[in-house]
């Protein structure tokens, strides 16, 4: 469904996907809450183990935010294979301090349900009557009720044990039928609730080794939907200029 700016998006999850999708959102003129449990971003590669290419854990759009921000930024060799670690901390946390970014985001904040914004009971007349989604928030400050007209979850698999994220009487494993098909396409990650989105590793199916470069193709897609802009590709503005 098509949604004009100024609309707002909450999105679930403060890794590469989640800040990616945050950063493109924002270069469009949404507003963005970007909310994630831990208190520092991109927290699961920060305890990773892993080697990554610079090059494929970063954007174009990234880039540029960065170095319109930090004019003496000097970034990686772009052949460099580098701990997961030293990525965060060269791109992600630089990235997040960008004035499109820092104010986005709300660390410490775990969100425990999302529901759609009608009073319980209540049922839209029609789909282009709904109204948005009520976001059930827990941080040190207790708990609290956000109002946004778009969701992005792009919170990663949950680990073994964990309560899954709920969407009002719903799970969201049974909302996102995408999950039974071995494509990430962008049809994929419409499920079967208007405006709410899953992204990255939890839209593949289990055992597939999700790479960021698979995400940035999801955000590039999914916002060709949200704006009903057939040709809208910012990342290929951006190495254009």
């Amino acid at each position: 469904m098509a949604v004009d700016t100024p609309a707002s998006i909450a999105i679930v999850g403060a890794g590469p996907v989640g800040l990616e999708a945050a950063l493109y959102a924002r270069y469009l003129g949404y507003d963005v809450l970007v909310y994630d449990r831990s208190l520092a971003v991109v927290s699961a590669m920060r305890n990773s183990d892993a080697a990554l290419s610079w090059r494929a854990s970063i954007s174009p759009l990234g880039i540029a935010a960065i170095a319109a921000q930090n004019p003496g930024w000097q970034p990686p060799d772009p052949a460099a294979v580098l701990p997961a670690r030293a990525v965060a901390d060269a791109y992600f946390t630089p990235l997040a301090r960008t004035d499109l970014l820092a104010d986005c985001l709300k660390l410490g904040h775990e969100v425990l349900a999302i529901e759609r914004d009608i009073e319980p009971g209540e049922e839209p007349a029609a789909e282009d009557e709904l109204t948005g989604f009520r976001l059930r928030v827990r941080s040190a400050e207790g708990e609290k009720i956000d109002k946004v007209d778009i969701v992005f979850d792009a919170s990663g698999r949950r680990q073994t044990g964990e309560d899954p994220l709920s969407f009002g009487e719903l799970r969201i494993a049974q909302v996102a039928s995408h999950q039974e098909f071995a494509s990430t396409a962008p049809q994929r990650l419409i499920t079967a609730e208007p405006d709410f989105y899953i992204l990255g590793a939890k839209s593949a199916p289990a055992g597939h080794d999700f790479q960021l470069v698979e995400g940035l193709a999801q955000i590039r897609d999914l916002f060709t939907i949200i704006a009903d802009r057939a040709n809208l590709d910012l990342y290929a503005m951006v190495h254009g200029a």
